[in-house]
């Protein structure tokens, strides 16, 4: 992760003004972990801004966003000065969102292909006889998780009478809101707008440039399957 600490000055009047001008060009930033403006209570025209991003690229791209270079031109006049600015290497802490949070009811892995069968229970059992998988949750007969070592794919159901065995893909990511910003306003077809599940996840679909359909999906809580018809299997 990549973490950006600094002080800024505003126009002696201005600090709220500028803090909302802040506030409001935060939307959308694609690998942003963490955002905070505050007040500082000893100077009434400092304000401490700080950061977490997944990395420093991230970072940098979201300089160039429209509403970023629109908050800036917005903020300019009102910024006195700049100070004790710090790069740091955060490792995590309360309140950080996180890829890897973790949800019963979800694999650890980031990438999950969904692979379609007829016949889920049929599938997975030869997935695991034959490739060595290990059955990690079963839905019913409609869908299931299987793990080998750090990766992970979710077997679903497709009608027997499809010609079209459509395949998926799911990524877990730590803010799905801003990946979806991102996605949309780079011309993305969306299926689904981010929405809140029963299984612990908030997650939004979209389609690829071929037709594929890909869900994003962010651990919100963490569910224990039986409380929503799954079944943790021992593996």
């Amino acid at each position: 992760m990549y973490g950006l600490m600094g002080k800024m000055t505003a126009v002696p009047g201005q600090r709220d003004t500028l803090i909302n001008i802040l506030l409001d060009g935060i939307h959308g930033m694609l690998g942003c972990l963490s955002y905070v403006v505050a007040r500082d209570p000893a100077d009434e025209n400092a304000i401490w801004i700080t950061e977490v991003w997944d990395n420093e690229e991230n970072h940098r791209a979201s300089l160039s966003l429209p509403q970023v270079q629109q908050a800036i031109a917005q903020a300019r006049p009102l910024i006195a000065g700049f100070s004790d600015r710090t790069i740091t290497e955060p490792v995590g802490g309360h309140g950080l969102v996180s890829s890897r949070a973790h949800n019963r009811s979800m694999p650890t892995a980031v990438v999950l292909p969904e692979l379609a069968y007829p016949d889920v229970r049929e599938a997975a059992a030869w997935l695991c006889r034959v490739f060595g998988f290990s059955e990690r949750l079963q839905i019913g007969n409609h869908r299931a998780q299987l793990v080998f070592g750090d990766g992970a794919v979710i077997v679903t159901a497709v009608a027997a009478e499809s010609a079209d065995l459509t395949h998926a893909v799911m990524v877990r990511v730590a803010d799905v809101d801003s990946h979806y910003d991102h996605a949309r306003q780079q011309g993305a077809q969306i299926g689904q707008p981010p929405t809140d599940h029963p299984y612990g996840e908030r997650q939004y679909t979209a389609v690829d440039l071929y037709g594929r359909r890909w869900t994003f999906s962010q651990t919100i809580a963490d569910i224990d399957p039986v409380s929503w018809g799954g079944r943790l299997v021992e593996y």
